[in-house]
Formats: C-alpha cells, sequence, structure tokens
C-alpha cells in the first residue's frame, strides 16, 4: 500500500514561519511555529520523515524569501503559491476547534478569547488545504 503524498504548508514571516505537513488525505504530521532562521533546517528534518510532494507557500510580502529558502533545502520539490488572505482568522477558528476552551473561558465569546500559542502553524495547514482543495477541484 502506498503512503499518501504529504505536503509541507508555510505561512511565511519576518521573524518566524508556520509550518504544517499534510497528506493527501487531511492527516496532519506536524504542525508549528519555527524562527524564520530555522526554516531550512526544519524543512530538510521533515523531509527525513517521509517523501514530500510539494511546498505550499502562502503569498504574503515575505514569500519570496521562504520560496528560496525551500529552493535550497529541499531542491526539486515542486512549489505553490496559494493564496492566503483570511488564514489568520479561519487558523483562529481551527485553533478552537482543535483546543476548546474549557471552564469558566466558554462563556467568552472566541473572538475576544487570546490563543495559547501563535496561529501561524494553522495558517500554514490551512495553505495547503487550499493547495489541495484547489488541486482537486
Amino acid at each position: 500500500m502506498t503512503q499518501p503524498a504529504r505536503f509541507i504548508g508555510i505561512d511565511p514571516g519576518r521573524s518566524k514561519c508556520g509550518v504544517a505537513v499534510v497528506d493527501e488525505n487531511g492527516q496532519r504530521y506536524g504542525l508549528e511555529v519555527v524562527p524564520t532562521a530555522n526554516l531550512a533546517t526544519t524543512l530538510t528534518d521533515y523531509a527525513q520523515g517521509g517523501a514530500i510532494a510539494g511546498i505550499c507557500v502562502g503569498d504574503a510580502t515575505t514569500s519570496d524569501a521562504a520560496v528560496s529558502i525551500c529552493k535550497t533545502a529541499l531542491p526539486g520539490v515542486p512549489i505553490a503559491i496559494v493564496d492566503e488572505r483570511h488564514t489568520t482568522l479561519e487558523a483562529r477558528a481551527r485553533y478552537y476547534k482543535d483546543n476548546p476552551p474549557r471552564g469558566l473561558a466558554r462563556l467568552i465569546p472566541r473572538g475576544l478569547l487570546v490563543p495559547k500559542q501563535p496561529l501561524d502553524g494553522y495558517a500554514a495547514m490551512l495553505i495547503v488545504e487550499r493547495f489541495l482543495s484547489r488541486k482537486t477541484a
């Protein structure tokens, strides 16, 4: 049985990047926020865990630098630039789906809650999901 194709999503930023590894079936293998200076190492670490079918980079202002890092770290892996509009809002909703508030925090509207971690990893996951939905459409 063949393994589903894995994709790395990157939500690029000047000081930090969200990184997610998701397969074509939606299974998550990694979701984190790393300093931009460590992006290349993170990419090669994930590539050692299994073949990477593609890299999906959000089209933010700093995407050119992220694409350059990807080309150096994982030469030959296809790179797609993906529209990342509204991913931060969608990432917030996904975060609270995965980490629902507990106790009295359940009574506070989610728009007023502050997530306990940066949402860049979730945004990277959404970037891969957008790419995959565009690919299958």
